[in-house]
């Protein structure tokens, strides 16, 4: 086991923060409760890393400013296009892999996988067994231990990964397995908040198993919360090439922020041809002609900004919105659904956030693969 040493004492937001810092910038680190047992009774948390990574991490420590978030999401000191790939180790994880390998090879990007553990004790085990049991050192080893056989176990995997990158069975892209304690969701919207790589890609489960494994749910969370794209590919679709990116259903909602969409989408895929459909949905009732003419502007708009990508437009009815958006892209041949998660008349009702927002929806009942962008 390596030798731990305490790099700095902060409370558990701005701890959290410096240790993905430290781990976008190549250095393993983790955080450990100042006080386990009545962890209300303290803010402060311990930032622990190898003694070997302390000289390292001074240096980035003194060079930043938990304090100035403008800053915090401009401290990777290495400037790399990155995709990040969550991971749990089940097969539905795996599912996502091959896409991944494949987008960061076709973009020239680094992959950085993210496996979230947690030392949290077993359910059964109350605070007043903790009590009588209680001692600091050995609560503190079994922090590091959960942390080293978390990092052993990525690290196992890591080269599991690269063999079957030899076997052909992934594209040959440069990749490195991290390992994060705490909330799965949390953790990674946070580290794509510090990091900020081009995109997030991920599978998901159906929502009947939702509640088995964890993954599904994270992607929900994730695809939600995230500041960059995040593209969710379901566990029962075969999709494992970009290459298979080549029409994708963009819904609009008559947004300048769209534009914003239209500018991140059009930018991680400028390195192939692609189609969009430009699709609007009206409420029940309301004439379709002032709609159809914002929609050509869109349509307008998009061929001259994007003159290689080739454009069709669609209105359909917002009153059962899946329901529209499946039977159109099966019509259409469509390979990727793209939407933005944002508020505004119609859109707010239709892709709302929470237990019946569509995204969540969309995402559990894993029919098509999803490319998400937050406006």
């Amino acid at each position: 086991m390596a030798n731990f040493v305490t790099l700095a004492r902060h409370t558990e937001l701005k701890a959290q923060t410096l240790v993905h810092i430290l781990k976008a910038n190549g250095i393993d680190a983790f955080t450990e409760e100042v006080n386990q047992i009545f962890p209300s009774l303290t803010a402060h948390f311990k930032v622990r890393i190898a003694e070997a990574d302390l000289s390292k991490a001074l240096s980035i420590v003194e060079n930043i400013d938990l304090e100035n978030e403008a800053q915090i999401s401009n401290t990777e000191i290495q400037n790399r296009k990155v995709i990040l790939l969550p991971f749990d180790y089940t097969p539905t994880s795996e599912k996502a892999f091959p896409l991944a390998f494949s987008w960061a090879k076709a973009v020239n990007a680094e992959i950085e996988m993210i496996n979230v553990y947690s030392t949290e004790e077993p359910d059964n085990l109350s605070i007043f067994n903790r009590m009588i049991d209680f001692d600091k050192e050995a609560l503190r080893e079994r922090a590091e231990r959960a942390h080293s056989e978390a990092k052993q176990r990525a690290e196992e995997y890591q080269k599991t990964i690269q063999q079957r990158i030899d076997a052909g069975e992934l594209s040959n892209a440069k990749f490195k397995c991290i390992t994060l304690e705490g909330v799965p969701e949390e953790q990674i919207i946070k580290y794509s908040e510090i990091l900020r790589p081009e995109m997030i890609i991920m599978a998901t489960r159906e929502r009947s198993k939702k509640e088995i494994d964890m993954i599904g749910s994270v992607s929900a969370e994730v695809a939600e919360g995230a500041p960059i794209p995040v593209f969710v590919l379901p566990e029962n679709v075969e999709f494992n090439s970009v290459d298979m990116v080549q029409n994708i259903m963009f819904i609009t909602n008559f947004d300048d922020r769209d534009l914003i969409a239209f500018s991140k989408m059009m930018s991680r895929l400028s390195f192939k041809e692609i189609e969009v459909d430009l699709v609007h949905f009206r409420e029940s009732g309301t004439k379709g002609t002032w709609n159809e003419i914002k929609l050509n502007g869109i349509k307008s708009y998009f061929a001259e900004h994007y003159p290689t990508a080739k454009a069709d437009t669609a209105i359909l009815d917002g009153g059962n919105p899946c329901k529209s958006i499946y039977d159109y892209m099966n019509e259409k041949n469509i390979s990727v659904l793209s939407m933005t998660t944002h508020r505004g008349k119609l859109i707010s009702r239709i892709f709302n956030t929470g237990e019946n927002g569509i995204t969540r929806r969309i995402v559990f009942e894993g029919k098509f693969p999803t490319l998400i962008f937050h406006a």
